[in-house]
């Protein structure tokens, strides 16, 4: 948009009247004194008053509007500030229990965008909510960083369960795996999953370390490693919404941000 359209469709409806009245206002002021040839008090008095007054009225519109419009636009800013935050959340929540590269990408792209327009639409906002939003923005990312980590080492204990079923004999292994399919609500499967881990070591004879049993006690490995993984990705998730609860409620506090 150039300079004239954001005059027209900012200004005009103040300008344009005030000018044409002040025009008018002008030309019957000199038309009055070059048709008498003399200064009357009436010309002197009502012409440069009511010019004075014009003046006062469209200055005083002028700034009214301009701080009117600067808060609408800041208080815009700050509502997309905090919807923006919300789909964070609203993210981070659809990426457990299933970790889809997709959506975990999705959490990526949208903590860039969110970095790349923090510096536009963070105006008029305070240094203490720019630290609350700073840290929201690092514990998604840490978020992101552990999501991925899921992935590659649920492969690996899928191909393990297919390259060895019968792995799927032992009861105590079955359970456990069938746990780890279900996954039904991330922070009770991570109990569970170690549970089940608990109970198939403690129920594990002694032999359990020999070359016929190396698939068990790989996946076993790899199960301590995936629950540990999805404890440190629960903290952060936790610690994510804490702070953007706290960003959210700065952000929107004005006594903080002006």
């Amino acid at each position: 948009m150039n300079w004239f359209q954001k005059w027209f469709f900012r200004w005009s409806f103040i300008d344009l009247p005030t000018l044409g009245a002040g025009l008018l206002l002008m030309t019957w002021y000199l038309k009055t004194k070059s048709a008498t040839g003399i200064e009357t008090a009436l010309v002197d008095s009502i012409g440069p008053n009511l010019a004075t007054e014009l003046f006062g009225v469209w200055l005083s519109v002028r700034i009214i509007e301009s701080i009117l419009r600067s808060r609408q636009k800041r208080s815009h800013l700050r509502t997309q500030l905090v919807d923006n935050m919300k789909y964070l959340v609203t993210l981070i929540r659809s990426i457990a229990p299933h970790f889809d590269q997709q959506t975990i990408d999705r959490l990526s792209s949208e903590l860039m965008w969110f970095e790349e327009m923090k510096s536009y639409r963070i105006k008029g906002i305070s240094a203490i909510t720019l630290k609350l939003i700073d840290r929201v923005i690092e514990l998604y990312a840490n978020a992101a960083e552990e999501a991925l980590k899921i992935i590659p080492l649920r492969e690996e204990i899928n191909d393990l369960f297919l390259k060895y079923p019968e792995m799927l004999d032992d009861p105590q292994m079955r359970e456990l795996h069938d746990v780890y399919r279900r996954q039904n609500y991330t922070r009770i499967i991570v109990d569970r999953i170690d549970s089940r881990i608990a109970g198939y070591k403690k129920g594990a004879e002694p032999s359990a370390q020999t070359a016929q049993k190396h698939p068990e006690t790989e996946v076993i490995r790899k199960f301590d490693a995936y629950s540990g993984i999805l404890k440190t990705y629960i903290s952060i998730t936790l610690d994510a919404e804490a702070a953007v609860m706290d960003a959210r409620s700065a952000v929107l506090n004005r006594e903080y941000n002006y």
